[in-house]
């Protein structure tokens, strides 16, 4: 469905690299060379992708630069995002569905099934407790830093957990 798409739409299917992980990678030279609009061509398979079935929500790398999200799946997306690494287009599937090969699985949705997992922290001046308060990967790093009393490390995002210290 989506071949014929890129097909019909640009004459190739060559304007896209790769699809990984819920996201889709464009080549950006064969962009140029076919003298397409980068912001352009995103939109245009966003929105394609948007009306198929298990895709819950689709934003473009524009979107994820330009636009600051605070809460929801969209935060998370963000709080994932790198501007080298990442795809050009990013995707949401329903909840509980993997667009996925016979064999094998994989984890990553941002949903709770995929992101509620458990967190320690144990040792010298760490008391016995436990929360309910949801938390962040990204307050991990700063977390420990601050335990062991040095800096935070390079482009850390997060705040120390206060409860561990309490």
């Amino acid at each position: 469905m989506f071949q014929k798409f890129l097909t019909d739409t640009y004459g190739t299917t060559d304007i896209v690299e790769d699809i990984s992980n819920n996201q889709i990678f464009l080549n950006r030279d064969m962009i140029k060379a076919l003298d397409l609009d980068l912001d352009d061509v995103q939109e245009a398979i966003v929105n394609e992708q948007i009306a198929y079935p298990h895709i819950s929500k689709a934003y473009t790398a524009t979107t994820m630069a330009s636009v600051d999200f605070t809460e929801g799946i969209e935060a998370l997306l963000q709080k994932g995002y790198n501007q080298k690494r990442s795809g050009d287009i990013i995707l949401v599937n329903d909840p509980a569905y993997i667009s996925y090969g016979k064999t094998g699985s994989t984890h990553g949705s941002g949903l709770n099934y995929d992101t509620h997992v458990p967190l320690l922290f144990f040792g010298k001046g760490i008391k016995q407790g436990h929360t309910y308060k949801k938390t962040e990967i990204t307050d991990i790093a700063p977390t420990i830093s601050a335990l062991l009393g040095i800096s935070f490390p390079n482009f850390a995002i997060g705040q120390p957990l206060e409860f561990v210290f309490n």
